[in-house]
């Protein structure tokens, strides 16, 4: 999941329906893009950088120092009982 792309959304639209409205998208492409499962060509990205007022990156998959997508969670053995 794009953690800093549903957080911009919600900041600047309040939920990913109002900002799918504004875009004129299916709620279901916002969706798939934030959670990875759509990539944006990079005239989309643009577009949608444009409307929330970001920079492209926020609109990349977060990866880990491997270059492995994560989920930005920062689990550590024993954080789990």
């Amino acid at each position: 999941m794009n953690r800093k792309l549903k957080a911009k959304i919600v900041e600047e639209f309040g939920t990913q329906a109002d900002f799918a409205q504004v875009m004129n998208l299916d709620e279901g492409v916002i969706s798939r893009v934030v959670r990875g499962r759509r990539v944006l060509s990079p005239e989309d990205a643009a577009k949608w950088a444009s409307v929330l007022g970001c920079d492209r990156s926020v609109m990349e998959k977060e990866m880990d120092q491997t270059g492995r997508e994560h989920s930005g969670c920062s689990l550590k053995a024993g954080d789990v009982s």
